[in-house]
């Protein structure tokens, strides 16, 4: 009979997404073989309601905790004292670590770094813990400080997870060190791994963008701008954005400041619906890690057409299974979707050949096959 594991689940992350889907259904999956797992997360992070009750069974337990704030006491003794006696507030979440003391210590973080002091933290109590990077910021380099603390941080995982190549090969660039104890793992999607849509039929073609509406990330105002041009005006050829966010406002408005006919913004609207409309997937990323939508376009016999950052362009072969503009750039983008419309007579075909493509890369359960490596981490 295989010992019982203790796996701890904290995620660095205020709220749910695309970044909280691997190690959630890691940890159900995990639960269901019998493992004991505990996951902590910070009171903000509003769970789907389904997962809080697996959660909380008598194999699983949810944790939430507010930020460890200074009271204004120590705040105002500080201002009095030199940097390393300064008073610092509790931390439940380093509390929480020392009580469980888990076999294993999973830190999830949407970026790079954000998960650093718990890495260290970890590290210096000699508990085992693995990392994963949901995403890499190019324009978001670590100083100095932050530079030796993710070494160090690194070097002591049990293994660091990335969920694309891009991701991996510029943390190593960003921090000028190997990381042996790395690998390129995939995360779960929203489709069916057997997705038999049909092809949209009707005269105009569809393209949609999906996303959280959030500029500085996502890029959706390259897109605007692009689609402002007077030859994409003139085209049969319409943009439809989905996804809610920050910059929902901004781009309303700039649609209407180009008066565009030919695009608009979408409802809340599920994905296998997304991809009974619309033809392809287009997206004008300025950093990702590697996008569920992608994944899921090419599952359901999409192709995408994509800003060439992160791990956008690493599941499709330009001008074969999808289309690489160059950088997030209205020119590049241009470009690319320029090219996707000269062979827009052969869509359903490029789609076909999308979606072979993705089931040689992209597991049936990767959720499950993350378990499993966890399980292997511990002792």
């Amino acid at each position: 009979m295989k010992k019982t594991k203790k796996i701890l689940f904290f995620s660095e992350n205020r709220n749910w997404g695309g970044s909280e889907l691997l190690w959630s259904r890691a940890a159900i999956e995990l639960i269901n073989i019998g493992h004991t797992v505990q996951v902590v997360t910070y009171s903000q992070m509003q769970l789907p309601t389904s997962l809080e009750q697996v959660f909380n069974t008598k194999k699983g337990n949810l944790i939430k905790i507010r930020e460890a704030k200074i009271p204004k006491y120590k705040r105002i003794i500080n201002r009095f004292l030199p940097y390393k006696l300064r008073l610092l507030s509790k931390n439940r979440k380093e509390e929480i670590i020392l009580q469980i003391q888990p076999d294993l210590l999973v830190i999830n973080q949407g970026l790079n770094f954000n998960g650093v002091n718990t890495m260290l933290f970890a590290r210096n109590n000699n508990i085992i813990y693995a990392t994963i990077s949901q995403a890499v910021r190019e324009s978001l380099w670590p100083d100095q400080d932050l530079r030796q603390k993710m070494q160090l941080g690194y070097n002591k995982s049990a293994l660091n997870f990335f969920v694309s190549e891009d991701n991996y090969k510029t943390t190593e660039t960003q921090l000028a060190y190997s990381l042996p104890n790395a690998k390129v793992v995939r995360n779960p999607f929203n489709v069916d791994y057997n997705s038999k849509l049909n092809f949209p039929s009707g005269e105009n073609y569809k393209l949609a963008c999906v996303g959280r509406y959030d500029f500085s990330a996502k890029g959706q105002d390259i897109l605007v701008r692009t689609f402002a041009l007077q030859k994409w005006k003139e085209r049969n050829l319409q943009l439809t954005f989905y996804g809610e966010g920050v910059d929902i406002e901004n781009l309303k408005e700039l649609i209407l400041l180009h008066k565009l006919k030919n695009v608009k913004v979408s409802p809340y609207t599920s994905t296998s619906k997304i991809w009974e409309e619309n033809h392809a997937l287009i997206l004008s990323s300025r950093y990702e890690g590697l996008p569920l939508v992608i994944v899921e376009a090419m599952l359901s016999k999409r192709f995408a057409i994509a800003t060439d950052v992160s791990g956008n362009a690493e599941l499709f072969e330009d001008n074969v299974t999808g289309f690489v503009a160059a950088a997030p750039r209205v020119k590049y983008v241009d470009d690319a979707l320029e090219r996707a419309w000269l062979r827009r007579n052969e869509w359903q075909t490029i789609g076909v050949l999308a979606g072979k493509a993705i089931r040689q890369e992209i597991p049936q359960n990767p959720a499950r096959e993350f378990a499993n490596e966890l399980i292997k981490l511990t002792p």
